[in-house]
């Protein structure tokens, strides 16, 4: 597999872009665009083979730079590298691209394809946009399918592709916003509620909501373990690690919340003692 990073004015990332495509796949590629010769210098000494390219960036054009310049490979995942693209979502593309569609396009979301964003689309599908109108953040292509849009124009749309080839469109998520701060009223009302947590001693109430978060927290942590389709190195068995304890933590508050609270109700038979109300 081979992974090509399109780059504009990204010198402070391509580094550790081209590092971490590096635990994805056997040949990574910087495609320049204007010239940079910083990220070309920074791109060079991470280990990947630099493209210049001062021209068009529509699909086409750029399927037709890599025929020409790189060797035949059986699957390439073409990734723009910009503010909307995260290096924690080289995993999650990588692993898209296993699929098995001879083309793989992912558009950015329509308030970003300006060209477009001002009409009603319900729907984003292979004939919404032509390569020229749109933003695409990320895709991926066969040998075959490369070819294919190759032998597009830059004012084609994906349907036009042969029914031979496998082909799939999607719109991506719009990207999130700031993340809010914590205001005073908030951060009041949880140290409220941590503090009437401790005078209750309640047990279904000191253990039984900690356990319920770390439970929580553990079963999601190994969700998204299980859907990753990365390499299992050191990071990832560390997580697993990290969701095995908070997962064991969570059932282990939880029963300790539930045994101290029949072994509360018990007492509280007893004539004259009143552990728990």
């Amino acid at each position: 597999m081979r992974i090509v990073l399109v780059v504009r004015n990204q010198a402070l990332r391509v580094a550790s872009a081209v590092v971490r495509a590096q635990d994805f796949a056997e040949h990574v590629n910087v495609m320049n665009l204007g010239g940079d010769s910083e990220v070309a210098k920074l791109a060079r000494e991470s280990g990947a083979e630099v493209i210049e390219h001062h021209g068009a960036t529509d699909a086409p054009t750029i399927a037709r730079i890599l025929l020409s310049e790189l060797e035949q490979m059986g699957r390439t995942v073409i990734i723009s590298l910009d503010s909307d693209w995260k290096l924690s979502d080289m995993a999650r593309t990588v692993g898209l691209s296993k699929q098995g569609h001879d083309v793989f396009i992912a558009f950015k979301n329509r308030d970003k394809n300006t060209e477009k964003g001002s009409k009603d689309i319900s729907v984003v599908g292979p004939d919404t946009y032509t390569y020229s109108e749109a933003f695409i953040q990320f895709a991926y292509c066969s040998q075959a399918g490369l070819e294919a849009v190759a032998s597009q124009g830059e004012f084609a749309v994906p349907a036009d592709l042969s029914d031979e080839i496998d082909l799939r469109v999607v719109e991506l998520d719009p990207p999130a916003g700031p993340q809010k701060r914590e205001s005073l009223a908030s951060a009041s009302r949880f140290a409220q509620f941590f503090y009437w947590m401790l005078e209750s001693k309640h047990p279904l109430i000191l253990f039984g909501v900690p356990g319920v978060v770390f439970f929580w927290v553990g079963f999601e942590m190994a969700n998204e373990l299980i859907s990753f389709q990365g390499p299992h190195d050191s990071v990832s068995i560390g997580v697993a690690l990290a969701a095995f304890a908070a997962t064991l933590v969570g059932v282990f508050s939880l029963t300790a919340s539930l045994v101290l609270y029949v072994l509360g109700k018990q007492v509280n038979r007893m004539p004259g003692i009143s552990l728990f109300k």
